[in-house]
């Protein structure tokens, strides 16, 4: 056969744009919708499915029947035949269409990699460059596969060479169009395409409405620990996952960053037991930075800890954000340890991305406290420390109160003798500390103090943070 009656790449380029063109009409017309943003829900995998085999059965069956071509190649005069020049069978064009995709072979072993360094939570992991080399190589196989054809001596693509195929000028072939096989594949897409419209697709658990928009958390808005309940009615989640009481805890307050799409947030979660807060900051489009804050709830489910999050307030307007999306984040254990992630929603998308995460430790309001005995009392006179004379000899006292923290803006003092805290009477400096210490960050703590004898009640704001092995 002569070099010139070989498909030059150009066509063979227009013909594979225009299969692609009639493709994507085809799968619009029967599933009547685009293709399912999540790859992790049922939807999702049913249309990936159900358009792989569509194509394969379109481009193999073209191409092995009478006039050796797809509508692509037929409309710009080549077709496929095999060495000899002869039609192929459907075995060799089957062969030839998977052969197209040796390059997911690469992207499956980096996917595979990749899911192993993240399961590490070790940001640098060489493992993770790994798999960037194992994706590029695919790609470019896909890119240097197709560019064969440019200079390989029988215009042959890396598709073409593996199936032992070649790819010609057409002049003179039948035109006789298989259109009874045709007209039962399109019956038989329309069918799939109508099971596709009954297949469930991933939703997003409604957000409930919050008449308290006071951005610091206060008595009454405290989230509740109890969430059995609540956790067992929400079905509806982003997840699509059964979730029940969490059986673990994460107390305390953490740094979060993660990534939405491409913009960078930093939160600051602070949760008591399965209830909790995420203060989340971002760029706004105008430049500023954008503060949200949602209540979070902590449950469990076959996945692991699913925290989610409820009602974001625009802290600059004190209300409900219109285009904050609350985060959504799963706790899984992985092979080398835990493995934490976010999911949103963004224009009807969900978007995942790992979460790098610190703990900061347990709330605090800056203050140091001794309890009242003889021996205390005459070590802290001898001092000098506090300026007045105490009316009592037993209590929790405040030894100190740091500069510039939550108690000092309260109105705390040393001298003050703690009686009670959130209208629990304390006896201990353990009991005070384990109060303080639970509460979410940006709570009310209702201190009543003695001061020189005379009872006073201040409201304290707590802040962060201590870490556990500090008193």
């Amino acid at each position: 056969m002569s070099t010139s009656s070989y498909a030059s790449f150009g066509r063979r380029f227009v013909a594979v744009f225009i299969d692609g063109i009639l493709l994507q009409l085809f799968f619009f017309i029967t599933t009547f919708e685009k293709a399912p943003a999540q790859i992790d829900n049922p939807k999702a995998i049913f249309y990936y499915i159900f358009t792989t085999i569509f194509a394969w059965v379109y481009f193999a069956s073209m191409e092995s029947s009478v006039i050796q071509a797809t509508f692509g190649k037929r409309l710009l005069g080549i077709i496929v035949t095999d060495k000899d020049g002869k039609k192929i069978s459907f075995a060799k064009a089957t062969a030839r269409y998977f052969s197209k995709s040796f390059f997911i072979i690469f992207w499956i072993f980096a996917g595979i990699v990749f899911v192993m360094a993240a399961s590490t939570g070790n940001q640098n992991s060489p493992y993770l460059v790994l798999a960037g080399l194992l994706f590029i190589i695919g790609l470019l196989i896909v890119f240097i596969g197709y560019l064969m054809a440019l200079f390989t001596p029988e215009k042959q693509a890396l598709h073409d060479i593996i199936a032992r195929c070649l790819v010609v000028k057409g002049s003179g072939q039948s035109v006789a169009i298989p259109w009874k096989a045709l007209i039962g594949l399109a019956i038989a897409a329309v069918l799939a395409g109508r099971v596709l419209a009954q297949v469930p697709g991933a939703t997003i658990a409604p957000t409930p409405t919050d008449t308290n928009t006071d951005p610091p958390v206060t008595e009454n808005d405290k989230p509740s620990s109890n969430t059995s309940n609540n956790c067992a009615s929400l079905t509806n989640n982003i997840f699509q996952l059964e979730l029940t009481e969490a059986n673990t805890y994460i107390n305390g307050n953490w740094k979060l960053g993660f990534a939405n799409g491409i913009v960078q947030h930093e939160g600051l979660l602070s949760m008591k037991d399965s209830s909790g807060i995420l203060i989340v900051r971002f760029p706004d489009d105008d430049g500023s930075t954008k503060t949200v804050r949602q209540n979070m709830q902590l449950c469990s489910s076959a996945r692991g800890l699913v925290l989610l999050g409820e009602n974001p307030i625009d802290l600059k307007t004190n209300e409900t954000s219109p285009t904050y999306a609350p985060d959504n984040f799963i706790i899984a254990q992985g092979i080398n340890g835990q493995i934490f992630r976010n999911y949103s929603r963004n224009n009807n998308n969900i978007i995942e991305s790992p979460v790098e995460r610190e703990f900061l430790g347990y709330s605090a309001i800056g203050i140091q406290m001794v309890e009242l005995n003889s021996e205390v009392l005459e070590k802290v006179n001898k001092e000098g420390k506090i300026p007045f004379n105490l009316s009592q000899d037993t209590g929790i006292l405040i030894h100190s109160v740091e500069n510039n923290s939550n108690a000092q803006e309260a109105g705390l003092e040393a001298g003050d003798i703690i009686l009670s805290v959130d209208s629990k009477e304390v006896t201990r400096i353990t009991e005070v500390q384990a109060i303080i210490n639970s509460s979410l960050f940006g709570s009310t703590l209702k201190f009543e103090v003695d001061r020189n004898g005379e009872n006073k009640s201040l409201n304290v704001t707590a802040g962060c943070c201590v870490l556990p092995e500090k008193p």
